[in-house]
Order: structure tokens, then C-alpha cells, then sequence
């Protein structure tokens, strides 16, 4: 990664996506100190609407630091020079008015930010400590930032997006390989008890892949209690793509609403969002001739 061409730049404004994880939080945090180190200005931000935790993800975040980013108010966007983290699609933070000079992800390109720079590893905080181990001494503290990062990223081990080789590179920050009785300290399943209705929106992102613009959703349970009820009610919007996670068979039940249609996925594993599930939206709305390569 060419430092360098970001010091014309500063200061730069270092952000995750709106409805805000753990994995966006500490790679945002991370690079804001590693680029200072390099003098490059920067400081990691928030905007003033739609960055709030989730319990879940709450959780995870005050058990390994302090989250003190700047808040950006949204009327202020365009006096800032950004850089994204964990996202590459204006949409899902700045919009399309900002000045965006780069981005680290892993996800699908959504084809609207320059500079970016794209990767396979499941977790992008996993993939800034790869990126700079050899020249950028990391703390104790960072590293165990980057593990929850990762273990929240990958659900533990357990999800499609992770691979061998991540956990090989997680074993570099020194807190071993203990997923299973870290899943049960961290985890918790999506909260039901208000109904479905109110959570169908929960892990809230925006998509925009070349005028193809649809939100998606996921409810992670231990159960599938509720699913018909979730189906019919992803049926009901106009362009929507909803995740349903069963952590007691390992099994995940996709249904994506566009143009009038209902399209039904169904995987026997934890079917990641972020790999598995849009990369089989995508290939279904080129099939569709929605997409055009």
C-alpha cells in the first residue's frame, strides 16, 4: 500500500460503513493510527446519523477499547477528504458528493470509488495488520482489537467468507484458536421479541452496483421460528435482500425482492452476505440480464 499518495490529501477522515460493526470500527481506528504514524494526518470518523452498535457488535467493541471517533455532521461531508474502510460503495457512508481518495475492502466492487484496494480476506482489520506487520509495530492492544474484528467477521470460524489461510494469519496476533468458547461468550442472536417486522432491517447496508440499487438485512438465530413470516415479509418490499442464519444446523435461507420477483437461495453452511450470498445475487441479476458484464 503506497502511503505516499494519500499526503496530499490530509487530513483525511478515515470511515466504516453506516450501521456501523466491529470489523468497520477497528479498521477505520487502526489505519487512522498507522497512517499518523507514517505523518500522515488522519483521523477515523463517524457520521452524525446511522453509525450506532448493535448489541451484539456493542459488546465486542467496549470489551477491547475506547471508540472515540470524530463525528461528522452529514450537511459537512463535502469539506472533507475520506478514505473507506470495509466498504467501497458511496452509498453505504459519504454518498456520491464526497470526496473519496481511496478505500480497503472486501467486498464486491461496486464499480464507484477510485483507489481501491480490494481483498478475498474475510475481515478488512485482518487484512491492514497483513498489510503492515513487517513496518508498523502493533500493540497488544491493537491486535486484540484486529482477533475480535476477526472473530466477529468471520462469525467465529463458522461463516463461508473464512478461509484456512485467515486463520493462519489471525494465529500471528497471539490469542489462539478457541472459537467455539468465544462464539458462546460474544454471540447474540438477533433479538425477536418486538417481531420480525422490527428487525427486518438489522445489519442494514445499501447497494448501488451500476444502477442496481437495493438494502439488505440479516436475522441470525438458533432457530428458524418466524421464517415464513420473514419471507413473506421481504415479499412485501420493493427491492430487498434478506439473510436468515440458523446457528443450530448451520443452515442459511436467502430471499432477494427485485423488479416484482422473489428469488430464493438456500445454503447447507453459514452463507456469508458479504461473499456467498451477493456473489450469487450478482451472477443471478446477470443471468436476469438486469447486469451487464
Amino acid at each position: 500500500m503506497d502511503l505516499e499518495i494519500y499526503k496530499k490529501h490530509e487530513p483525511i477522515y478515515i470511515i466504516g460503513h453506516s450501521n456501523i460493526d466491529i470489523d468497520s470500527a477497528v479498521s477505520s481506528k487502526i489505519l487512522s493510527e498507522i497512517f499518523n504514524f507514517f505523518d500522515i494526518k488522519s483521523y477515523y470518523a463517524v457520521l452524525d446519523e446511522n453509525y450506532d452498535f448493535d448489541e451484539y457488535n456493542k459488546n465486542m467493541v467496549d470489551d477491547c477499547m475506547v471508540f472515540e471517533p470524530v463525528v461528522v455532521k452529514k450537511e459537512n461531508i463535502t469539506n472533507y477528504n475520506w478514505f473507506l474502510t470495509d466498504h467501497n460503495d458511496r452509498s453505504q457512508s459519504v454518498g456520491f458528493n464526497a470526496n473519496v481518495i481511496g478505500c480497503i475492502d472486501h467486498h464486491p466492487d461496486a464499480l464507484n470509488v477510485n483507489n481501491k484496494i480490494l481483498t478475498d480476506v474475510c475481515c478488512i482489520s485482518l487484512f491492514i495488520f497483513s498489510l503492515f506487520k513487517d513496518v508498523y509495530e502493533f500493540t497488544k492492544e491493537q491486535k486484540y482489537q484486529i482477533y475480535l474484528a476477526f472473530l466477529n467477521d468471520s462469525t467465529f470460524g463458522k461463516a463461508s467468507r473464512y478461509k484456512e489461510s485467515d486463520g493462519v494469519l489471525a494465529s500471528l496476533l497471539g490469542f489462539g484458536s478457541n472459537y467455539d468458547e468465544l462464539f458462546k461468550k460474544f454471540f447474540i442472536p438477533t433479538d425477536l421479541s418486538n417481531g420480525i417486522e422490527s428487525k427486518l432491517k438489522n445489519g442494514s447496508k445499501k447497494y448501488n452496483f451500476n444502477g442496481i440499487k437495493f438494502e439488505s438485512g440479516y436475522i441470525e438465530r438458533f432457530d428458524t421460528i418466524g421464517l415464513d413470516e420473514y419471507k413473506e415479509l421481504i415479499n412485501k418490499q420493493k427491492s430487498f435482500l434478506g439473510s436468515w442464519l440458523d446457528y443450530t444446523k448451520y443452515q442459511s435461507y436467502v430471499y432477494f425482492k427485485y423488479d416484482n420477483k422473489l428469488k430464493e437461495f438456500k445454503y447447507d453452511f453459514i452463507a456469508s452476505r458479504a461473499t456467498t450470498v451477493l456473489n450469487d445475487v450478482m451472477k443471478y441479476l446477470k443471468d436476469e440480464k438486469y447486469l451487464i458484464d
